[in-house]
């Protein structure tokens, strides 16, 4: 068990029909090193696998009930896809009212089978948002004690003010890597941080597009190679070495997770940082 936790979190969209069709036992495996290694954190959200993804760690769970104490469950809901129960119109779009949260909150308790999520995040910004009914309908779940946490995930940072005095969101999960890093430019990053929010950085590998043998890929490689990393590791690296962040890691292997947690032990220094930013972007930074 590491002793001091790394900053990982777990991320499960690859682990069934849109990525790796993992079976119950081969989820219960991954939780469990990762859980060893100190990752604690799933993340998760209603729609993964066109909405069977938290029936598979559902089953999970039912595979290895002792995973369950051990985890702290990020739960996702506000998007509804085309082919999302209920959506007759077949437009994909986002519901933050009540209703839907209720809805989409009761489906993902039944298909965990758990009676709580540890923390539940707002998926998707929607300007349809009324901040003041989702901390009423908040205030019952966590009264309940089936929700115990709040946060938000891809909201724009002008919209983080809204919950200004009435919610607090503990954290924002947003898209953040060397090639995507857009939330630094628009100051994004920074105003999630202002709001006391730990920052939840998804697709750090920028979607792959940093992986390929190019002038940009080689770059890195020897920047990696000045600290002992391979280019993946230091692109974790990289977003871990921010403050007040968490990186959420897509894989499904053992291996890389023991690799991302030594990616992560130590920030990189500002020269190395900014030079990695520079290789990835192509120019200098501004």
């Amino acid at each position: 068990m590491a002793s001091t936790a790394p900053p990982l979190i777990l991320g499960s969209m690859r682990f069934g029909d849109w990525g790796a069709r993992l079976a119950p036992a081969e989820v219960a495996r991954l939780l469990a090193a990762a859980l060893d290694l100190g990752i604690d954190t799933l993340d998760l959200a209603d729609i993964y696998g066109g909405h069977t993804t938290n029936a598979l760690v559902g089953a999970a769970l039912r595979h290895d009930p002792s995973l369950r104490a051990r985890l702290h469950l990020l739960a996702k809901v506000g998007i509804v896809m085309p082919e999302s129960p209920g959506n007759g119109r077949r437009v994909q779009h986002y519901d933050l009212s009540p209703a839907h949260l209720e809805a989409a909150l009761a489906a993902s308790l039944r298909d965990l089978g758990v009676g709580r999520v540890d923390t539940l995040m707002l998926h998707r910004f929607d300007p349809g948002l009324d901040v003041d009914a989702v901390a009423g309908w908040l205030a019952v779940h966590r009264e309940r004690d089936t929700v115990r946490d709040f946060g938000v995930s891809n909201f724009p940072a002008a919209a983080l003010p809204l919950f200004t005095g009435k919610l607090a969101p503990s954290s924002h999960q947003i898209e953040l890597s060397p090639a995507a890093s857009q939330a630094l430019d628009d100051g994004t990053h920074a105003a999630s941080r202002a709001t006391g929010a730990e920052v939840q950085a998804w697709s750090p590998l920028g979607g792959g597009a940093l992986l390929a043998d190019n002038d940009r890929g080689r770059a890195l490689d020897a920047i990696a190679g000045d600290f002992g990393l391979d280019r993946a590791s230091l692109l974790l690296r990289w977003v871990a070495s921010l403050p007040a962040t968490r990186v959420v890691l897509g894989t499904t292997r053992t291996d890389r997770l023991v690799e991302a947690v030594r990616a992560v032990e130590t920030p990189l220094p500002a020269d190395a940082w900014y030079a990695v930013w520079q290789a990835a972007r192509g120019r200098p930074v501004p």
